[in-house]
């Protein structure tokens, strides 16, 4: 495997599966649950993640979103526990299987993201700096 060290030890990552690129539809995994969370389009997808991220405070957003009315910031949508991580970023492989991806975040930087994902099928780590570069390399 050629996963990172780095990307071994993070607390904040999720594993990925997609079901249907055409949709971009599939589940979401992490080292807190069990159950993985599905998403049906990308907004459920970032949403997702970042309710994950915001749970487990990793990476701090820099960017805070202003609205009058409840939105995005207060949406909970990820359910754990941040103190019981119930297994590994390694154990997540076999989970997911081999036509998917370990993302991890690094930061959260001018209301988007920064990180590594590592692609299960290609054996290859990827550097991406927007959302757009994931969903690039998510749909190769």
């Amino acid at each position: 495997m050629n996963i990172s060290d780095r990307m071994k030890r993070m607390h904040n990552c999720v594993g990925i599966t997609i079901e249907s690129k055409d949709s971009f539809s599939g589940n979401l995994y992490n080292c807190y649950d069990k159950e993985p969370y599905k998403y049906t389009d990308v907004d459920d997808f970032f949403n997702i993640i970042n309710s994950f991220l915001d749970t487990v405070e990793f990476p701090a957003q820099k960017f805070r979103y202003r609205a009058f009315k409840k939105t995005y910031p207060t949406l909970k949508i990820v359910d754990i526990d941040p103190k019981e991580k119930l297994f590994e970023t390694m154990d997540l492989l076999p989970m997911i299987g081999n036509d998917s991806f370990i993302l991890m975040v690094t930061s959260r930087d001018n209301a988007s993201w920064q990180g590594k994902i590592y692609s299960v099928a290609d054996d290859e780590e990827y550097d991406f700096n927007s959302e757009v570069e994931l969903i690039r390399i998510l749909n190769k």
